[in-house]
């Protein structure tokens, strides 16, 4: 497993020969080696005045993202196992709605509902399937629900390369994408703990997750909305003010 884990590694060798350098990054060279100067440390610019409250923001609402993809994934193993289903199938159904959900709601972030819009449908949805997810009883309407929050509840992170990307400055970009996700990650880390204290405290482990699921997803729509709708934004080679 280890060292299949390592063979997508190697699309890096593809990707440094075939792939084009972005022109919005060529650019920006460009510009810089037209005035003799240099991009100061990315990561740095993220808590710059103009951009650290993107910074906060972005973060705090991937936090929200993952602890809502943890609610739904990291205990269902085992709540499968308690009501004597094998997870493999259900696993399957969940695993395959989530990849295709992700191209959906991606691809409805480019119609009018927007990053927002498209975020906040397939998260609401996914907080309406809880019922079929964790509360049915016969195989068929559990396998629909795991397919349904698949789709839905983890779908919804289908807009979020788009979203974090158009959120930060050029000279950001990238760092400012990969730290609010790996920000988000360590927040949304505590979930399973916080999932496992309640069942110890004398919750079902399927209301735990539903109070979880439901907490977070509702905790997302509400940050999302806080923040700007970045749809059809132009990139930029010279600074450009990061959207609030």
């Amino acid at each position: 497993m280890l060292w299949i884990g390592v063979l997508p590694a190697l699309l890096v060798l593809f990707i440094m020969k075939n792939v084009k350098e972005s022109p919005v990054w060529l650019a920006r060279q460009q510009h810089l080696k037209d005035r003799n100067e240099r991009d100061p440390v990315s990561l740095g610019r993220l808590f710059s005045k103009d951009v650290w409250p993107v910074t906060l923001h972005t973060s705090i609402m991937m936090g929200a993202f993952l602890f809502m993809y943890h609610s739904i994934t990291y205990w269902y193993p085992t709540l499968l196992g308690q009501l004597h289903h094998s997870p493999l199938p259900y696993l399957l159904a969940f695993n395959v709605g989530a990849i295709v959900g992700a191209v959906a709601c991606g691809r409805m972030s480019e119609t009018a509902l927007g990053r927002r819009g498209a975020a906040t449908v397939a998260t609401l949805v996914g907080v309406l399937v809880i019922p079929l997810y964790v509360f049915a009883t016969s195989a068929a309407l559990l396998w629909i629900g795991a397919l349904a929050m698949g789709f839905f509840g983890a779908g919804n992170f289908g807009i979020t390369p788009a979203y974090l990307t158009e959120r930060f400055p050029t000279i950001a970009r990238a760092a400012g994408a990969g730290f609010a996700y790996h920000v988000g990650a360590g927040l949304g880390s505590a979930t399973p703990t916080i999932v496992g204290a309640l069942s110890d405290r004398g919750l079902p482990l399927a209301t735990s997750m539903a109070f979880c699921i439901a907490a977070s997803g509702l905790l997302l729509i509400v940050l999302i909305w806080m923040g700007p709708e970045t749809r059809g934004r132009v990139f930029h080679a010279v600074e450009e003010p990061a959207p609030h």
